[in-house]
C-alpha cells in the first residue's frame, strides 16, 4: 500500500525555480515511479463570464492554454531525458490549488510534491495555499523549500507517542511506515521525535489542582516508554530517539536543525475552518519554520485509508 509509484509535481508558472520537479525527478528515478505535471493558467478575459464575445474569449483560452501546455511539455522532455515515464495536463483554474486537487480526484496518486516558501500572516489567513493543498488533496504532500539534493538521507518523523486518540495512533503508524519505506529505498536513517509538556504551565492553568510532586517525571517516563515500544516496532535504534519537553512548533524545528534532517514527517488531523486557522494548527505553524522538506500526512493517508 506504501508503494510510491505516482508522483504528481505541481508546477507554478509565477516562479522562477522549480524545486518540487527538481525533487520529484529524484524519488521517481530512485522509486521507478512516474510523473504526472501539473499547473493552471488563467485569465478573466476568457473566462466564462467574459464581456467578450464567444469567439475572442475562447481563443483568448485557447491560447493560453496552448502556451502553459507547452511550457509543461518543455520539462516533460527533461524527464524523459532521463528515462522517466511523464506526462503533463494543464488546467483553466484561477487558483493553482483548485486544478492540482481537481487532477489529483480524476485519478491516482501516491504522492503531490509542490515548492513552498514562507508565508505572511494575511497570506495564512486568506490566501495559504499550501496549507488548503493539504488539507483537500487525497494523497500525502511533499512540500520542497528549496532544489538542493538530500545530502543526509536523514529523516525526521515526528509523532504523539502517548494519544489514545485513534485518529493520532493511525497517523504514528502512517508516518512511520512512511519513513520506514523512504529508509528501504534511500538507506536513509531515521529518527523519532516526540514532545511532552511542561506540567507546570499546564496545570497552572488550574490552580484548584495539586498536582503530585514527581508528575513531570512520571509524564517524562511514560512518553519514553511509549516511544520505546513504538522504536522496536519500526526498528529505530534507542539512540535515534527523541524525547524532548517542550512544544512541537519550538522543538521540532530545533531538532530538525541539529541533525541536519533532510526531510521532516509529520501528520495532520484535517480539522478545518477559520478557528482553526487563527488558534494555529502545528502541522501549519510547522511548515512554515521548518528549513527541510516536509512530508504531510493524513489519518487516512496509508496504513488504513478508511478512516476519515
Amino acid at each position: 500500500m506504501l508503494d510510491i509509484n505516482h508522483i504528481l509535481v505541481v508546477l507554478d508558472r509565477n516562479q522562477v525555480t522549480q524545486p518540487a520537479f527538481e525533487r520529484g525527478l529524484w524519488l521517481a528515478a530512485s522509486l521507478d515511479a512516474d510523473m504526472t505535471l501539473v499547473s493552471s493558467t488563467y485569465d478573466q478575459y476568457g473566462s466564462d463570464d467574459s464581456y467578450l464575445d464567444d469567439a475572442t474569449r475562447d481563443g483568448i483560452r485557447d491560447a493560453m492554454m496552448d502556451s502553459g501546455q507547452r511550457w509543461l511539455d518543455t520539462y516533460v522532455s527533461q524527464a524523459e531525458e532521463q528515462g522517466i515515464s511523464a506526462t503533463a495536463e494543464i488546467r483553466w483554474q484561477r487558483r493553482l490549488t483548485d486544478a492540482v486537487v481537481a487532477v489529483s480526484q480524476a485519478s491516482t496518486f501516491d504522492l503531490v510534491i509542490r515548492s513552498t516558501h514562507h508565508h505572511s500572516l494575511l497570506e495564512r489567513l486568506f490566501s495559504h495555499q499550501d496549507w488548503s493543498l493539504v488539507k483537500q488533496c487525497e494523497a500525502p504532500v511533499m512540500l520542497v523549500k528549496h532544489a538542493t539534493s538530500w545530502r543526509h538521507n536523514r529523516v525526521l518523523a515526528c509523532i504523539d507517542a502517548t494519544s489514545i486518540d485513534e485518529g493520532h495512533q493511525r497517523l504514528n503508524d502512517n508516518i512511520l511506515s512512511y519513513a520506514e519505506h523512504l529508509a528501504d529505498h534511500f538507506t536513509t536513517d531515521v529518527h523519532l521525535i516526540n514532545t511532552y509538556p511542561l506540567m507546570a504551565m499546564t496545570l497552572a492553568l488550574v490552580p484548584e489542582i495539586t498536582p503530585p510532586s514527581d508528575l513531570q517525571a512520571i509524564v517524562e517516563e511514560q512518553h519514553r516508554d511509549a516511544c520505546q515500544s513504538i522504536a522496536e516496532k519500526y526498528n529505530i535504534a534507542n539512540d535515534h530517539l527523541h524525547i524532548l519537553e517542550g512544544e512541537p512548533e519550538g522543538k521540532i524545528p530545533e531538532c530538525a536543525r541539529d541533525l541536519e534532517a533532510d526531510l521532516v514527517v509529520i501528520g495532520c488531523a484535517g480539522r478545518s475552518g477559520l478557528s482553526d486557522v487563527l488558534i494555529g494548527n502545528t502541522a501549519e505553524s510547522l511548515i512554515e519554520t521548518l528549513e527541510s522538506d516536509v512530508l504531510i500526512l493524513k489519518p487516512q493517508d496509508g496504513v488504513n485509508p478508511e478512516i476519515t
